[in-house]
């Protein structure tokens, strides 16, 4: 069974996950900002501005989660170990909170 979500909610989930949608790109393979957003255009149709994607990403290297990668052509983002972790509990309690969604809907 698949949902179809009314666009402004999905826009209004991924800024409001922006975080955790970060992380779960950065998963994939390391990005620049420009690829992260590009990405959420791609995928979602939905734009989030440079500037919100790169606030993000400095917050979440202050927190430990992600690293910068200075190269000549550019900064790439990648995750660090405690990162990796947080995707890693982010993916089981999806499952968990998908299951059990399925759950109440069957009762």
């Amino acid at each position: 069974m698949r949902l179809e979500i009314e666009p402004n909610m999905q826009e209004r989930s991924l800024k409001a996950f922006l975080d955790l949608a970060i992380l779960s790109a950065l998963a994939e393979q390391p990005l620049t900002g420009y690829k992260i957003s590009r990405l959420f255009l791609k995928k979602f149709g939905i734009l989030i501005s440079p500037s919100m994607i790169y606030a993000n990403l400095k917050n979440l290297e202050k927190k430990g989660w992600i690293k910068c990668n200075q190269k000549q052509d550019g900064r790439t983002y990648s995750l660090t170990e405690q990162g990796r972790n947080i995707v890693e509990n982010m993916t089981n309690i999806t499952q968990e909170i998908r299951s059990s969604i399925i759950t109440m809907l069957r009762n």
